[in-house]
């Protein structure tokens, strides 16, 4: 609910359109008063036209206990107005009312369009018991504030031993290592005043570059949970700003690699392996080799990386990485993966007619997976392209066997050479021709 404390009306205070240069961004906490306005880039979002400035007239109504139990904030009505040239000598103008809420510092924290328009309300000068604070609709600019020619203005005046809970808006960088060292810049508003920074209950290094600015450090975190994720909140003497999804950071442990399942394949590459291993979610880049290759993560201990060819041919040993927020996997012997000769398939015989019995032998393949013999019958739609003749599982040296009839003459094709694709289940892959007679 809204409350209102301490109402009286100022005869001096006569609600006149005002034009208020307001730059983008947070208003600074330092000002003994403070002018409270809506910033000229929301009021252009209002409006969809800024014609040399937009104009301003503002007016308090109260404060709102609902957003902070210690401290009302301010609240308003703001009427938004630009006059536009049309041509000819032509002008037209574009209006809006909006319902305001303000922070302590003055800056806008909420608005919506006001429909239908409020009635222009009396001037007011209201105070907050909480704190002391006090706000009031005055025909003079703010003390300690210059004016812009304005005859309308809405004054924040804190009272003498009040300080504003911070308020956390953006951080930036929102991820990082758990050994901790990385610097933030974190952005927002009643900052000067700082005492310390924590990333949930753990304290940072900082330093306050200005009301709206804090650089800290992040610290090491040591829960040993990965990827972890925090609240970064600042604590001043006005309190400790309230969590958000703009205060999150998350810290990620360096990742590891126990296996890699086949640990060898053939040299063409073109075909995925299981890495196991620690900390993979938040993987950006795994190498094989000196090569970076395609991934896919399956969870916190699982990925799935493609295998590219090899420079060097069947007998090359190199050793994988992960690289997260959290670091680079360490070289070990448990990472590593050798290249064989590629997958090869022989048919026997290999040639007959359509429907003859065949035999496919294959080698070079990962071990334990399954192997699909296609023929290519060189048909096209609505008779089949590929006909299945035969699968099998590879035993763990990457052979198999596997049986089979050439298509019938209704679905083999032509006579003369077809080829036969023998794929695997990890992508890996060799093919073969026969001859059709």
């Amino acid at each position: 609910m809204l409350r209102r404390m301490s109402v009286g009306v100022s005869a001096a205070a006569v609600a006149l359109l005002a034009t208020v240069a307001v730059g983008e961004g947070h208003a600074v906490a330092a000002p003994a008063q403070i002018s409270l306005v809506v910033p000229q880039g929301t009021a252009f979002s209002v409006l969809g036209y800024d014609c040399g400035g937009i104009k301003e007239l503002a007016y308090v109504t109260g404060f709102d206990n609902t957003i902070d139990p210690s401290a009302g904030y301010p609240t308003g009505y703001v009427y938004l107005t630009t006059t536009c040239s049309a041509g000819k000598g032509t002008h037209f103008t574009v209006d809006s009312w909006t319902a305001d809420t303000w922070d302590l510092t003055g800056a806008l924290l909420s608005y919506s369009v006001a429909t239908p328009n409020p009635n222009p309300p009396n001037p007011l000068s209201a105070t907050d018991p909480l704190t002391g604070n006090q706000i009031y609709d005055s025909a003079s600019p703010c003390p300690g504030l210059g004016g812009t020619g304005s005859t309308a203005y809405s004054c924040l005046q804190w009272a003498s031993t009040f300080t504003p809970r911070p308020r956390v808006t953006l951080i930036s960088p929102t991820i990082g290592s758990a050994a901790g060292g990385a610097s933030m810049t974190i952005s927002g508003d009643g900052f000067t005043a700082a005492t310390a920074v924590d990333f949930g209950s753990i304290p940072a290094t900082f330093t306050v570059n200005g009301d709206n600015s804090i650089t800290a450090v992040s610290p090491t975190d040591s829960s040993g949970a990965s990827p972890d994720t925090m609240n970064v909140t600042v604590v001043s003497p006005g309190g400790t700003s309230f969590t958000s999804s703009n205060d999150q950071f998350t810290f990620y442990d360096q990742p590891s690699i126990t296996g890699v399942n086949p640990n060898h394949g053939g040299s063409n590459g073109g075909y995925y392996v299981t890495v196991s291993g620690t900390n993979l979610i938040g993987t950006t880049a795994v190498t094989v080799g000196d090569t970076s290759t395609a991934f896919q993560v399956i969870n916190n201990t699982t990925l799935s990386v493609y295998i590219p060819a090899s420079d060097s041919g069947p007998g090359d040993s190199i050793g994988m990485t992960v690289t997260s927020p959290g670091g680079t996997s360490p070289n070990t012997s448990a990472d590593q993966f050798t290249y064989t000769a590629p997958p090869s398939v022989t048919v026997s015989p290999t040639k007959g007619p359509a429907g003859k019995r065949v035999k496919f032998s294959g080698a070079n393949y990962g071990g334990g997976e399954t192997v699909t013999v296609n023929y290519l019958t060189g048909l096209s739609s609505p008779n089949p392209t590929m006909v299945t003749i035969c699968s099998a599982t590879t035993n763990a040296s990457g052979a198999f066997v596997c049986k089979g009839k050439i298509p019938p003459k209704a679905t083999s094709g032509a006579k003369g050479s077809h080829g036969i694709d023998a794929t695997g289940s990890t992508g890996d892959y060799a093919n073969v021709s026969f001859n059709l007679t």
